[in-house]
């Protein structure tokens, strides 16, 4: 199959097309959505980290580049940046929190994979602080209105996130009940290769469905039920938030963090030099968590559900079946949270929170490239084991997809350029779905060292950086996909002649992805 594939894309150098050159303000922006989307999905690797910061600094002290960044778009990005620089060492100082028990990790974890998603949330305006402020050389009255100000912001994104939450299952429950209840029937089917994560088929996960007598069909009754439990854990979290208000102040804001980690990030990328503050209510609930079997449980759709996008935290694996109600079992959403993995939210209808651009969709896209790995396994221990092997292999991706971060196809192109790596180690593209994790790691190895090669040849790279605006996505992906499985001399081979024939190879990989050709 290798030996095919290389000799077919490299006759089709014959064709002619024709290319299009021009360095623009659209492609800079293209680079940095994709370079701002890798890294945000990818937070947890060190390299990857180290390459954006060098990358944007280099952009902040390049006049010329941030002249072609005058558009909205260009200017939403830049922001974006920001925060995530600012997320970056917030991350590294949270992790030196000093904490013990089990529980309070976990809340710690949560709020570090909730601060991920909201780098690209339009409310958020982090700045980057060198020290973060230390309570213990403030007056008491100057601590206790810090924790005012934090309690008050806090609540008010909470409040902002439930009334989100409210208008979306309010409109949702409009829709026919009959359709739904078809359609999730359809979709339960295949819950544990694809854990519900945006919409109504959230809905999977409420008693009134998962309890129901009739396993084998969900009924319009069970429909209209599941839309009611939703309602009453909706209002039981508003009560909650007007509660906790007036709670003690210590109290309330330790209650704040573990029930509303999306809020509590939000709070937190806002106001940095809060850390010290942060990490102190952290460190009070440590002793609390040590102390006491019972602690304060998350409302599930008001605490981790933001419009009609589940907010995959990281809750559930460890802290899940303390800090979930009953509404979400632990161990599905301990799935959910794997399995969705995204260190943030989920496109849905809770979208219009974060800022409309294109690197939220790219953000998703490259979260759920990785996340897919431990999606596809139905076992809850293969997710507690998380496989080293593919983790280590989906590090290297990491590492060299922000390299090539220029031309990743996003879009449905990701998912092609991974399932057409795993059908040349398979020899058939029809084996990939139910044999496809055989192989997923090699796949992912063979796809770094692959990018890695084009991100060094500067000339290969500009090439096919020019040639993606007349390829689509998955045609892109399947490109890169196959050619991450040649052999070296003959991918060698193929990127000489990429350089060669620039205005051939647009043409050559439409071609060469066609059915029949590459399939």
């Amino acid at each position: 199959m290798k030996m095919v594939w290389a000799c077919l894309f490299i006759s089709l150098f014959c064709f002619t097309s024709v290319g299009e050159a021009a360095a623009s303000s659209s492609q800079l922006e293209l680079l940095y959505t994709k370079q701002i989307a890798w890294t945000a999905a990818n937070l947890e690797d060190p390299k990857v980290v180290a390459s954006f910061r060098a990358s944007f600094k280099e952009l902040l002290g390049d006049k010329n580049k941030l002249a072609q960044l005058k558009s909205s778009e260009g200017q939403r990005l830049l922001q974006q940046g920001q925060n995530l620089l600012a997320v970056t060492f917030l991350k590294e100082r949270l992790d030196k929190c000093l904490l013990t028990h089990e529980n309070a990790k976990s809340i710690s974890a949560a709020l570090s994979k909730a601060m991920n998603s909201q780098v690209l949330n339009a409310d958020v305006c982090a700045t980057l602080v060198e020290e973060e402020k230390k309570l213990q050389s403030f007056s008491k009255e100057m601590e206790k209105s810090m924790k005012e100000e934090a309690r008050k912001a806090i609540l008010a994104s909470a409040k902002k996130q439930l009334n989100s939450t409210q208008a979306y299952w309010k409109e949702a429950a409009k829709k026919d009940s009959l359709d739904l209840a078809v359609e999730l029937t359809d979709r339960e089917r295949e819950i544990t290769v694809k854990p519900p994560q945006a919409g109504t088929e959230l809905l999977l996960y409420t008693k009134a469905i998962r309890e129901r007598k009739n396993k084998e069909v969900i009924v319009q009754n069970d429909v209209k039920k599941a839309f009611m439990e939703v309602q009453a854990e909706l209002q039981t979290h508003e009560n909650y938030l007007k509660d906790v208000e007036h709670r003690n102040l210590d109290e309330s804001l330790q209650s704040l963090l573990v029930t509303n980690p999306a809020a509590a990030a939000q709070f937190l990328i806002n106001n940095p030099g809060a850390l010290d503050l942060v990490c102190r209510l952290l460190q009070d609930y440590d002793k609390t968590a040590r102390n006491k079997e019972t602690l304060d449980k998350a409302i599930f759709w008001g605490g981790l559900v933001i419009g009609g996008v589940l907010v995959a935290t990281g809750i559930g694996a460890g802290v899940g079946a303390v800090v979930l109600s009953g509404t979400a079992a632990a161990g599905t959403l301990t799935t959910v949270a794997a399995g969705a993995a995204l260190a943030g939210t989920i496109a849905g209808g809770g979208e219009a929170i974060y800022a409309s651009s294109k690197a939220h969709a790219s953000f998703i896209e490259a979260s759920n490239l990785r996340a897919s790995a431990f999606a596809e396994n139905s076992s809850q221990d293969a997710f507690a084991k998380a496989d080293k092997v593919k983790d280590k292999a989906y590090s290297e991706l990491a590492e060299a997809g922000f390299s090539a971060a220029s031309i990743v196809p996003f879009g449905a192109g990701l998912k092609v350029m991974k399932n057409a790596a795993q059908a040349s180690k398979l020899g058939s593209y029809a084996r990939v779905a139910k044999e496809g994790g055989k192989v997923e790691a090699e796949a992912v190895r063979s796809l770094a060292t692959s990018l890695k090669e084009i991100s060094s040849d500067k000339k290969v790279l500009s090439v096919l950086e020019e040639s993606q605006k007349n390829v689509d996505s998955e045609e892109m992906g399947m490109f890169l996909g196959y050619l991450s499985h040649l052999p070296q001399n003959e991918r060698k081979e193929v990127l000489k002649l990429i350089k060669e024939k620039p205005e051939k190879v647009p043409e050559a990989i439409r071609k060469s992805s066609k059915n029949g050709v590459c399939k």
